[in-house]
């Protein structure tokens, strides 16, 4: 008899205060969702702690105050004051409505993105509390999240800017497509030579000491510092046309830096062999070298520990450098404005669109090769990590 009751006196008080200034659907949606809560508070009453049941009302207060008096959104208070006294005694699901509320109101124009990444933070972060880890590992999670929101916010928000019929359209276009095989066979071509000739460099640096070993150790690093159009520079000053080792390799291999599938090659190269290098020293310097001696005092010649031991054993570590290499070699675009503008790269082949037609004309074109590389990444991450993977790379 007391709901029956305090029905009706929500029911006087809804007209007393909203009947004048909004019409009839918005009134009886509004009433609707204000008796759901009401039932609902007062279930709560009888359930939770004073502190609890206070804590609703806060909560309830402050929805109120912020969407309906201040935004003037009463449809929108309708629904999320029902999913919230709904959901009150399942704090993990409120925590992603709390996220969702702030994501569509102050986060408008970005909502979805801001929705996603900060929902993928808060899983996280419950997980690691549900685990019992250390606060302090918590928040020092919790301070570098902000470097990858600030990553991931621009990709995802690039690629919900267009329709799949835009980029169906770009499919369409020659010149991007040829763009897109350019940059992947001159990528895969560089990170397989980056492969052949870094990973022996690679295996010498971690298991001997030499004088100047920290100057090697820095000029590997120098693609790193260098800038790309510096890099692209610099490689058309020593191999350019009319330059000596030019005019040699034109006269007697046919062979043109610049303006060619070797000129982007060598640049990609250049930017790009840092990455696996670093991987696979990594790699080669966490493995137990009293393995490698054994196989060797078992009658095994240096070249098949190579093969048999070091590299299986390090493999995982050189597949991620492969990985970051392809990446950095596929994205380059700096260096190959100055020594091979032509035939022309996805990443050159996009910043010539934004200078001729603007950013408008190039987004489905940026979101088709996004897609492309994030899947290529995937497929790749997903070999070296899950257990199909593991029968081609080990951990």
């Amino acid at each position: 008899m007391s709901k029956i009751i305090l029905a009706i006196f929500v029911l006087l008080l809804h007209v007393l205060l909203f009947s004048s200034f909004l019409d009839i659907g918005t009134n009886l949606v509004l009433l609707s969702a204000n008796l759901v809560t009401l039932f609902l508070g007062i279930y709560y009453y009888k359930t939770l702690s004073p502190i609890k049941f206070t804590l609703f009302l806060t909560g309830y207060l402050i929805l109120f105050l912020f969407i309906f008096a201040f935004l003037n959104s009463p449809l929108l208070f309708s629904l999320f004051i029902i999913l919230y006294a709904s959901l009150f005694r399942l704090p993990v699901l409120l925590g992603y409505l709390i996220i969702f509320i702030f994501s569509t109101l102050v986060m408008t124009p970005y909502w979805v993105q801001f929705f996603l990444v900060m929902a993928l933070f808060y899983t996280i972060i419950i997980g690691l509390y549900i685990k019992r880890q250390s606060l302090f590992l918590i928040i020092t999670f919790s301070i570098g999240f902000v470097l990858l929101f600030i990553i991931c916010i621009p990709i995802l928000y690039i690629m919900m800017q267009n329709t799949p019929q835009s980029i169906i359209t770009s499919i369409k276009d020659p010149k991007l497509i040829e763009a897109i095989k350019n940059s992947l066979l001159t990528s895969t071509i560089s990170t397989i030579i980056v492969l052949i000739f870094g990973v022996p460099l690679a295996y010498a640096m971690a298991r001997i000491e030499f004088p100047g070993k920290k100057i090697v150790e820095s000029m590997i690093d120098l693609p790193i510092l260098v800038p790309q159009t510096v890099a692209g520079i610099a490689l058309l000053v020593i191999a350019g046309p009319k330059t000596p080792l030019g005019d040699f390799l034109s006269s007697t291999f046919n062979i043109s830096i610049a303006g060619s599938y070797v000129g982007i090659i060598i640049a990609q190269v250049f930017v790009s062999s840092p990455f696996l290098i670093r991987s696979a020293i990594s790699a080669f310097e966490l493995i137990d070298t009293n393995l490698e001696t054994v196989s060797r005092t078992l009658g095994a010649s240096n070249l098949s520990t190579f093969f048999k031991i070091s590299i299986p054993l390090a493999l995982g570590g050189i597949f991620n450098g492969i990985i970051l290499t392809w990446s950095r070699a596929i994205s380059e675009v700096g260096s190959l404005m100055v020594i091979a503008y032509y035939p022309k790269t996805a990443p050159v082949y996009l910043y010539d669109q934004f200078i001729q037609y603007g950013l408008s004309e190039t987004k489905p074109a940026a979101i088709l090769l996004i897609i492309t590389c994030l899947w290529i990444f995937i497929v790749l991450r997903w070999i070296r990590y899950y257990p199909i993977g593991r029968k081609f790379v080990r951990n």
